[in-house]
């Protein structure tokens, strides 16, 4: 049930772009202690994007989970942007997270509701 979208302004080779996707699956599961055949990532490389006036390498990542646990979103912000600085040379300064806790009821899956 776990969802992480990552935006950057970065074009991303398909090669490196799986490697990214699977650091990223395995990240959040351990994090989240989730199963990872419930985490689901997307990445949108190459999007116009600006920050701070700027457009210098970039990234925008959301992660919405049911049960995210408010107190651990310190740990893993500094977890996934260290990812995204490890996998894509962007410092951590230029990169928002942003968590959000789902209710089970607003969440579907297998045409039910977790």
């Amino acid at each position: 049930m776990p969802y992480l979208k990552i935006q950057t302004n970065l074009p991303i080779g398909k090669k490196s772009q799986q490697t990214i996707l699977r650091n990223a699956s395995a990240l959040v599961a351990r994090e989240l202690d989730k199963p990872e055949e419930m985490v689901m990532i997307a990445l949108q490389p190459d999007t116009t994007m600006l920050f701070a006036g700027s457009d210098e390498p970039v990234a925008f990542l959301e992660l919405k989970s049911v049960g995210l646990p408010a107190r651990g979103t310190k740990r893993l912000s500094l977890a996934l942007c260290e990812l995204i600085e490890e996998h894509l040379g962007i410092t951590t300064d230029r990169v928002y997270v942003k968590f959000i806790d789902v209710n089970r009821g607003m969440w579907g899956w297998k045409g039910d509701t977790l």
